[in-house]
């Protein structure tokens, strides 16, 4: 599971560079930092261990791009490889929490009978006899 989060965060990593300022006049310093904003806003919930609530945030900054791209504030190459980095991202995050899932399924329920940590008591001495 270890795997999963680091590579949801390279794929944050991939999110930022995407969003990051360029020459393009059309990009704007405000465009730019609202899309980081919302980029850690998914990374922050995903460093925490939380793939629903980065799941939450990557489909608000989805909708934010989209916003921006309708705008005229992002241009079509740059719309294009945010998006793919949001894809990535998300089919990451999707299997975390299917990961989650299964291992919730498959963890053994205590059942009343079973008492871990106290040992089972020897019979005493004679008792028996």
């Amino acid at each position: 599971m270890m795997r999963r989060a680091a590579a949801i965060v390279i794929g944050m990593c991939v999110l930022l560079a995407g969003c990051a300022a360029s020459p393009d006049t059309t990009y704007t310093s405000d465009t730019v930092a609202t899309l980081q904003t919302k980029v850690l806003s998914v990374t922050d919930a995903a460093a925490s261990g939380d793939p629903e609530s980065a799941l939450a945030r990557l489909d608000e900054l989805q909708a934010t791009l989209l916003d921006e791209f309708a705008r005229g504030t992002v241009d079509q190459a740059r719309f294009d490889s945010i998006s793919a980095a949001i894809d990535l991202v998300r089919a990451d995050l999707d299997l975390l929490i299917s990961e989650q899932a299964s291992d919730d399924e498959t963890e053994p329920t205590p059942s009343n009978t079973d008492k871990p940590g106290k040992p089972d008591k020897p019979g005493k001495p004679g008792k028996d006899d």
